[in-house]
């Protein structure tokens, strides 16, 4: 673990980590499963590294496309955090941080999926449905080829 050591909990407590961050800003994607799942629009997260879990017991997976597992906590039902399947946990919500001083919207991803009352994020970048699908249709080939993951 890095120096830079962060701390968040799901809303019992029952779930809980340790981090580095792997990038300094926030990233909010607006495909429909996430605004399904979070019941609005978008999900929010932070790029993580070295993430420590206790309580894994207490994390359920739904396993939501091809790519993609969307996980929780079984006890509180806390959105926790989206990754790949068989992936490392890198992405977690950033309203599990304990501290989320400093914290900024650097990116925006399926944003032409943005529900239309919220507006963008002023200086994020912005990708598409079409350019995020094609990163996922790349990583799932290089997991089939056996490259890393």
């Amino acid at each position: 673990m890095s120096e830079d050591l962060k701390t968040g909990q799901c809303l019992c407590g029952e779930v809980r980590f340790r981090f580095s961050t792997s990038a300094p800003g926030l990233q909010a994607c607006h495909c429909h499963q996430c605004q399904r799942w979070t019941g609005g629009s978008p999900l929010i997260g932070i790029r993580v590294a070295d993430v420590a879990i206790e309580g894994e017991d207490n994390i359920a997976r739904y396993h939501a496309s091809d790519f993609g597992e969307r996980c929780f906590c079984r006890k509180c039902g806390t959105t926790l955090f989206w990754k790949m399947q068989d992936g490392p946990v890198d992405f977690l919500c950033a309203g599990l941080l304990d501290d989320q001083t400093g914290l900024e919207m650097t990116e925006e991803i399926f944003a032409d999926r943005r529900a239309h009352w919220l507006r963008p994020w002023k200086d994020a970048s912005q990708s598409t449905e079409a350019e995020q699908i094609a990163k996922f249709d790349a990583w799932m080939a290089g997991r089939e080829a056996g490259g890393d993951v």
